[in-house]
């Protein structure tokens, strides 16, 4: 091995080509759709193919932080975090069937405006609108930390360097290129995440003896029980846990404004629902793929008897992956650089996503009243410059996670359980039960975002700790030569900075000693697995808001008794497809009695007492175009 880390010539050509394919495509379609409006900026024209859109909606979920995140917990954990694939599998099932059947026909822009068209309430969307964006900003950051990292572990870079670099490059092309540049350079990004880790997966693999001796090793190690059925909540990966709570944690994103943009994106309802059947299959198979390469490195090391972490070769376990390639594929010119840009692939599509559904929701939620007047041009320029400076604030909270403790699957399931649950329980109450108000909506919201803070934050800081399994040696660890000594002096150089996603230096030293017996919680609910935190909070919201909507639509003076419980408050448009008959409504898409009414994105329809479209307020085109379409449908005439 040779004692420099820093990236050879073949490394940085390959890097440069993933940052030259973005820009490209970015100033392609710049150029190409010059005289865009909102709808080709954000939503492609609504006219994108499946295929495309499938690849960028699964790349935008899936960040450096399960590169890195899930051969970490498979390494320390054991396989069975590969089941968190079919939870998540599952949550794109029931979107298929239940949330792209409800946003589709509604042809909405930004995913909030649903809860103004269904509660009636200007408070619930922009209290769902804040938390959805601090959730995706949080994301965003923690997502932009991982490669970052790992530059600075392979290849000597200044972590503020990286952080600048990458928020720069995904600020640029999203801004100029807008939804479709997202879309195509994702669908780039994927193909190299897949070619990458295939090629390293298949080198560590020959390294080791081939696949028969990775399991057989692995077996030996404990890394491959499958068989926790317990029900028990405080157990860290169950069964029950990764298939129930990964799904409730991933149901999340289906009302997120990245997924909304992708659905409405496409041509129509039909191919909106293959995109999310086809992603089903693909997530499974990349847990499989990134699950067995944290049983590789575990042979790999095994093989080696030495522990990186035991040995003091890295400060923090998700430091391992990005350890474990560089010490594979320092002799082989580019590989290097290919694993460090499948991270930068994986982080570039997370945050050209996310800048470009703040923007959406910036222009559509929050500045809809002060822009309406302003020409299409003068709008569509407004939102480049916010999607610029959402790159800049991203960038600014990356600087402030480099500080934040713990895993960081664990911390990527924090935010979405602590924010993303009480926005996903206001959802699920709307488009459920007819007869909800939006006294629930906020009561559910604000208790379950207070409750899922406190829990989650109490579960961070006082909650058992699950030990990893039984840790490797050290002994073949000194004939690792020079490397090891330019290892170690990275990881002092940079100790200050690289404790992002680290421990404490207590709990470091505990798992060195291989400390075994957890720490009793002070409060019961500390001790409830994470996984388990979203459904917690979307059950608390939808529980609450529903006795609260009962209460008051019982004590309510101004509806009389015949109206104050009736499902006809709500149009069926408003409801899941499959409890509208349920609920004895008629089917909203009936081609006999609804139509499309094409109206500015600021106007809202009006509902009557019967349930009917009463009027339009604040119309800004000179007419309504009526289309009877079973399939485009957004209001009842």
């Amino acid at each position: 091995m040779a004692a420099d880390l820093s990236l050879s010539w073949a490394d940085y050509v390959i890097a440069l080509v993933i940052v030259l394919v973005p820009m490209t495509v970015g100033i392609w379609y710049a150029l190409s759709d010059s005289n865009r409006t909102r709808t080709e900026y954000l939503l492609g024209g609504r006219r994108m193919y499946v295929l495309p859109v499938t690849l960028s909606l699964f790349t935008t979920f899936q960040s450096a932080i399960a590169q890195i995140g899930l051969p970490m917990e498979v390494f320390y954990h054991g396989g069975i975090y590969m089941l968190a694939g079919c939870g998540l599998g599952i949550s794109y099932i029931i979107g298929c069937c239940t949330v792209v059947p409800l946003l589709y026909p509604l042809r909405i822009t930004s995913v909030y405006e649903y809860l103004d068209l269904r509660f009636q309430s200007k408070v619930v969307r922009t209290l769902c609108t804040v938390v959805g964006m601090l959730t995706t900003l949080c994301y965003m950051a923690i997502a932009l930390l991982s490669p970052a990292l790992a530059l600075q572990a392979s290849a000597n870079l200044s972590l503020w360097v990286s952080i600048a670099g990458f928020g720069a490059v995904a600020s640029l092309y999203t801004a100029i290129g807008g939804f479709k540049s997202v879309v195509w350079t994702d669908v780039f990004q994927t193909l190299v995440i897949f070619v990458g880790i295939a090629v390293i997966l298949i080198k560590a693999t020959l390294e080791v003896g081939g696949l028969s001796e990775v399991w057989r090793l692995s077996q030996a190690g404990g890394r491959t029980h499958f068989d926790r059925f317990t029900p028990d909540p405080r157990v860290r990966h169950s069964i029950w846990g990764l298939l129930v709570g990964h799904c409730f944690m991933w149901l999340v994103n289906e009302f997120n404004q990245s997924t909304l943009q992708r659905i409405s994106s496409m041509k129509s309802v039909r191919d909106a629902q293959v995109s999310h059947l086809m992603l089903t299959p693909l997530i499974i198979v990349y847990s499989v793929i990134f699950g067995f390469m944290g049983l590789t490195i575990f042979a790999y090391f095994r093989v080696q008897d030495c522990d990186p972490l035991a040995a003091g070769f890295i400060s923090n376990r998700n430091q391992l992956a990005p350890f474990f390639v560089v010490h594979l594929m320092q002799d082989m010119p580019g590989m290097v650089g290919l694993y460090v840009s499948v991270l930068c692939c994986a982080s570039l599509s997370t945050l050209s996503s996310g800048i470009n559904a703040l923007a959406a929701n910036t222009v559509e939620d929050i500045l809809q009243r002060p822009l309406q007047g302003l020409r299409e041009a003068t709008i569509v320029f407004l939102t480049k410059l916010i999607a610029v400076a959402y790159g800049v604030v991203t960038v600014g909270l990356t600087f402030m996670a480099n500080r934040i403790q713990g895993p960081i699957l664990q911390m990527l399931a924090m935010v979405f359980s602590a924010f993303g649950s009480p926005v996903l329980g206001i959802f699920v109450l709307g488009a459920c039960v007819p007869w909800a108000n939006k006294y629930g909506a906020l009561t559910g919201a604000v208790i379950s975002l207070v409750f899922n803070l406190w829990i989650s934050v109490g579960n961070a800081l006082h909650g058992n700790k699950t030990e990893p399994l039984a840790a490797l040696g050290t002994a073949g660890c000194r004939d690792w030569g020079q490397i090891s000594e330019a290892i170690l002096f990275v990881n002092e150089t940079y100790k200050d900075r690289v404790n992002s996603y680290n421990n404490s230096a207590l709990w470091i030293d505990k798992q060195r000693r291989g400390a075994t017996e957890p720490q009793p919680s002070s409060f019961p609910l500390y001790e409830i697995s994470y996984e388990w935190h979203s459904m917690l909070g979307t059950f608390l919201c939808f529980a609450l808001g529903l006795s609260v909507s009962y209460v008051t639509n019982r004590l309510s003076k101004s509806a009389s008794r015949e109206t104050r419980l009736r499902k006809e408050s709500t149009h069926a448009c408003y409801i899941f497809p499959f409890l509208r008959k349920f609920w004895g409504m008629s089917d909203a898409h009936s081609p006999s009695d609804v139509a499309r009414v094409k109206v500015h994105v600021n106007d809202k329809p009006q509902l009557g007492d019967d349930g009917q479209l009463k009027h339009l307020t604040d119309l800004t085109e000179a007419s309504l175009s009526c289309e009877h379409k079973s399939e485009d449908i957004s209001c009842p005439l």
